[in-house]
């Protein structure tokens, strides 16, 4: 019996430029930045932990550019991040993933209490002297 050649229909992409500023990235251009920084993070705190008090997280944030590039010039690719994170670190993307939303959660509550603290500090009456 012959076999019969099927080729898989070609799907056009979606033209999204109608959206402008409503548009939003590609899913693995979110995922790229959430390795990224995800993977900054964790170099930090490693970093940290072995200078100790002479540790600087801008002098890390320059070396980190240096080696990695930023997120809009990459010098690695998505899958040589999540190598370099599963062989430093022992981090799998999923890992990755709970670290980032971990640190959103405590990004989020700080500001919740640095917004608790300005509004009370600007709630407290100012004192005037009377003759």
């Amino acid at each position: 019996m012959a076999t019969r050649k099927t080729s898989a229909p070609t799907i056009m992409p979606i033209d999204d430029a109608a959206l402008e500023e409503y548009a939003t990235s590609d899913y693995n251009e979110k995922l790229y930045s959430l390795v990224y920084y995800t993977l900054r993070e964790l170099q930090g705190l490693a970093a940290k932990k072995s200078v100790g008090d002479s540790f600087s997280w801008n002098e890390l944030k320059a070396r980190f550019t240096e080696v990695f590039g930023t997120v809009e010039s990459r010098r690695y690719s998505l899958e040589q991040l999540l190598e370099y994170a599963q062989r430093k670190f022992g981090k799998s993307l999923e890992d990755l993933q709970e670290i980032n939303e971990r640190s959103w959660a405590r990004r989020k509550a700080f500001n919740a209490q640095s917004n608790v603290q300005q509004v009370a500090n600007s709630s407290t009456p100012a004192t005037v002297d009377r003759p």
